[in-house]
């Protein structure tokens, strides 16, 4: 499951939220022998990267268009365990809970993160080496305004690269 707030931020149980504490959940992987115990890892990963962990775990080559990159580099020590991805992106629908279904997007790298609650203006920036707790919005602040669009911009850049390309091309363009 994807975590609780437990009175974090005066919220409790679940909703569109994207605080650590509902984003940034423990996963435990064990099967000794195979892979690496005791390891600790704080990468940057998403659910799609399971299936492919899975499918090699099992011997089998993951699929060239499937989007999660399997983390068995990681589990088995043969990568650091700190770096997976660059970012993170998460989505929400029905966000803010009101009649026209709004949409939410979290996309998170290593130092910031943004969201974004589309067609209302509204969003959260918060510079997590500064503020790991997240009580502080950036998203009007002045001094942040060309990181909040670099931010929205690498989100928007990889929502398009997550595209279903479609079947694989067989003859000439």
């Amino acid at each position: 499951d994807h975590g609780e707030t437990l009175g974090d931020h005066g919220l409790i149980q679940k909703g569109c939220r994207f605080y650590e504490g509902l984003v940034r959940v423990p996963m435990i992987w064990s099967w000794p022998g195979h892979i690496q115990s005791g390891l600790r890892s704080d990468a940057l990963v998403e659910l799609t990267d399971i299936a492919p962990t899975l499918l090699e775990l099992a011997g089998q080559a993951p699929p060239a268009s499937m989007h999660g990159r399997s983390l068995l580099p990681i589990l088995t020590g043969q990568r650091s365990p700190h770096v997976h991805r660059d970012f993170v992106r998460c989505e929400y629908y029905n966000a803010l809970g009101l009649r026209d279904a709004s949409h939410a997007t979290m996309y998170r790298n290593a130092r910031y993160k943004l969201v974004l609650y589309h067609g209302h203006g509204l969003g959260e920036l918060y510079d997590l080496q500064a503020d790991p707790h997240e009580f502080n919005n950036l998203w009007e602040s002045p001094a942040h305004q060309a990181r909040k669009l670099e931010l929205m911009q690498a989100s928007f850049d990889a929502s398009i690269l997550i595209a279903d390309p479609g079947p694989q091309r067989i003859g000439p363009m």
